[in-house]
């Protein structure tokens, strides 16, 4: 087996196809030269119109026979004619050229020869020769093409995929540079992350955070506590949608600080003096309404909110759970007060917020290496499949087992 890396492949192939089909080029490349040996003549042909014209006609028949042989030495030049680089696709193009030099002279020679023809007689017979010559190497090298070349043209054809192991070698390269990068990055930021977790939780060990968090919690027991008391809202909504449907009349109902209650109990209460006289009056409301069963609820259910109610009124500790709710605010009112007079509340915020953007980045990152991985191993599994078709290509055409060394500059 022969080893060839990915830079040399492609000289290491064209010259085993110059030594393999060397008949079929040197057949090729004489037919080149008779070709461009004819372009030539034209040219030179081009010159003696310009030298039997010049003198014997009028200025105006001179101008055309001056753009006729111009036009026709411009076409030439623009012919691509190979010579180191002969492949089939080059050959293709020169054919091509030909016929376009051939309509190009047909077009000028109906435009302008009728002007001066009289006085070229010679040199358009010499032309027509020459084109005949050139058009007879034409069909020549297009039959050549057709029938002795297709094997050769196959054999090029591989020469065209080449392009697509450097364009995937680069990609793995660029893919593999932006993994590192974007590996690099997350480690940067995850690091960023732990040192922003230490430093929040260092902060909320602080005294007064544990003092804040401990009275949060007796005013959360606190409000649970007293929210179970109120089973009857249920009678509460109710009795307000009677009261605004105006099918119940209650003198003396405060139905401002009914909906107040419904909305927001606790915040209700609190509002309230010591004694709660619009909440109690309220529900001595309710009891004489549920007592005369006006609001129609099933019995089981009107009996429990009578039972409720009547808790609230023997029991009499909702008046001091209500005070110690205020009492807790003031309390946790303070701590903030001290906390924020400390900065500590501000330092925590920004923290939290530096931890809540880096959180984002740490999403995007990972985001962004994870589709750069599977482009990487794509890129991978592609370059793999892609040069074992054209390493067994290669080998069938020159019949040499051979392999492509990829050298990555990781």
């Amino acid at each position: 087996m022969t080893e060839i890396v990915l830079e040399d492949i492609e000289d290491f192939y064209k010259k085993q196809l110059e030594s393999q089909f060397f008949k079929v080029k040197k057949a090729v490349k004489k037919q080149i030269s008779d070709i461009r040996e004819n372009l030539l003549e034209i040219k030179v042909c081009t010159d003696h119109f310009l030298e039997a014209g010049e003198g014997k006609i009028e200025e105006k028949a001179l101008k055309s026979l001056h753009f006729f042989s111009d036009r026709i030495r411009k076409e030439i030049d623009e012919i691509e004619v190979p010579d180191e680089e002969i492949t089939y696709d080059s050959l293709h193009d020169l054919l091509n050229s030909i016929k376009k030099l051939f309509t190009t002279i047909n077009d000028i020679a109906k435009k302008s020869l009728p002007k001066f023809q009289k006085q070229v007689q010679a040199e358009i017979k010499e032309l027509s020769y020459i084109t005949r010559k050139l058009g007879n190497k034409q069909k020549d090298m297009d039959e050549f093409l057709r029938k002795k070349y297709s094997d050769l043209k196959d054999a090029e054809y591989l020469l065209k995929k080449l392009p697509k192991l450097f364009a995937l070698k680069d990609n793995i390269e660029n893919a593999k540079a932006d993994l590192d990068n974007f590996e690099k990055e997350l480690k940067e930021r995850q690091k960023e992350q732990e040192e922003l977790t230490q430093a929040l939780t260092s902060i909320e060990k602080n005294e007064l955070f544990k003092e804040l968090d401990k009275a949060e919690e007796i005013l959360a027991q606190l409000r649970m506590k007293i929210n179970n008391q109120f089973g009857f809202k249920k009678a509460l909504k109710k009795l307000k949608f009677e009261l605004e449907k105006d099918t119940m009349h209650i003198p003396n109902i405060n139905i401002f600080f009914l909906k107040d209650f419904l909305k927001n109990p606790i915040s209700a209460l609190t509002n309230e003096s010591r004694d709660l006289p619009k909440f109690l009056a309220l529900l001595v409301q309710l009891r004489h309404v549920l007592e005369e069963n006006k609001l129609n609820l099933k019995t089981d259910v009107r009996d429990k909110t009578i039972q409720q109610i009547n808790a609230i009124f023997d029991e009499k500790s909702i008046q001091d759970d209500i005070e110690d709710i205020k009492k807790q605010y003031n309390i946790i009112t303070e701590l903030k007060k001290r906390i924020e007079e400390e900065g500590l509340a501000i330092h925590r915020e920004e923290i939290k917020n530096k931890i809540s953007t880096n959180t984002v980045k740490l999403e995007h990152i990972e985001h962004d290496l994870d589709r750069k991985n599977k482009d990487y191993l794509r890129y991978l599994s592609a370059l793999k499949t892609e040069r074992e078709e054209i390493q067994n290509s290669i080998s069938k055409v020159i019949n040499q087992e051979i392999k492509i060394n990829i050298t990555f500059s990781f």
